[in-house]
């Protein structure tokens, strides 16, 4: 009796974890999310543990001090060792300074005689978006404008609210 066998040669594929920066840092204005972390490799997907878990969604908002862990996929096979990722996340806290602010009309006050307490404070129209007002930017009386600081180059997500009185005086008679 002749036993024949086969010989099977098997090639076992093993992924490197994709590489990155071990620290990445966000402004909260930006409301980063997994999305937002980077890592250089293939089909990349992002967990909360370095092994098992499941995938998160590219939706999932990053919390400061977190630490991510990225695999790669390649010819088919996840890598079994991940990249870990610390999150900061920068929230720059709002200026400060008085909720009203008064100006004599022939004043002729601008968003420039708007005073707030902070680094590089940017006034608004609204309370959140929109673009920054110039600083030659009439007041109007009875009008919220709202103050941004940047710090450490984020923007802060909260903005202090200022409501402007013009006081006018009458001529005398």
């Amino acid at each position: 009796e002749r036993t024949s066998r086969l010989v099977v040669t098997g090639n076992i594929t093993a992924t490197a974890a994709p590489t990155g920066s071990a620290t990445q840092t966000f402004c909260a204005i930006n409301n980063p999310t997994v999305a937002s972390l980077t890592a250089t490799g293939t089909s990349l997907q992002w967990y909360t543990a370095s092994t098992g878990g499941t995938a998160l969604a590219s939706t999932t908002a990053l919390v400061d001090g977190t630490t991510y862990y990225a695999s790669q996929t390649a010819n088919g096979c996840e890598s079994a060792s991940r990249l870990a990722v610390k999150a900061n996340i920068t929230a720059t806290a709002t200026p400060t300074g008085s909720a009203t602010q008064t100006f004599c009309a022939i004043s002729n006050p601008t968003i420039a005689s708007l005073v707030a307490s902070g680094t590089s404070i940017q006034w608004y129209a609204a309370s959140t978006g929109g673009t920054a007002l110039a600083s030659t930017t009439a007041l109007v009386d009875g009008t919220t404008y709202y103050a941004s600081q940047t710090a450490n180059g984020c923007e802060s997500k909260n903005r202090l609210a200022v409501t402007v009185a013009i006081t006018v005086t009458a001529a005398p008679t």
